[in-house]
């Protein structure tokens, strides 16, 4: 037996620094078209490029509705990325945080 030849680049893992995410599902339901849609809150633990986008999509096979580089195979169900940050804090020097609070642009609607 010979070992086999090792995968052609292109199909190689990309090498990811360490990061994480915390993920806690708020609820389930359907998007407009009739796809099923998880609304998520994401607490990112560390600071990585597109590290939200690339856990959902490639860590959990769920990628964040209408992010047409990480879950695009199509025209998306909507206008806009539904990634939206709630809640920002910014430490400062001197023990001072500014706080920024923005309301849920994606309300669950009831049947």
């Amino acid at each position: 037996l010979r070992p086999a030849p090792p995968p052609p680049p292109s199909s190689a893992p990309p090498d990811y620094k360490p990061s994480l995410t915390r993920a806690t599902v708020l609820c389930r339901g359907y998007l407009a078209d009739g796809s099923p849609a998880t609304k998520v809150r994401l607490e990112p633990r560390t600071g990585r490029r597109h590290q939200l986008r690339v856990h959902c999509a490639e860590v959990a096979g769920m990628p964040i509705v209408g992010d047409a580089t990480y879950g695009g195979d199509g025209t998306p169900p909507c206008r806009r990325m539904c990634l939206h940050a709630h809640r920002l804090a910014i430490p400062l020097l001197g023990d001072v945080t500014h706080e920024f609070v923005a309301p849920d642009p994606f309300p669950v609607l009831e049947e």
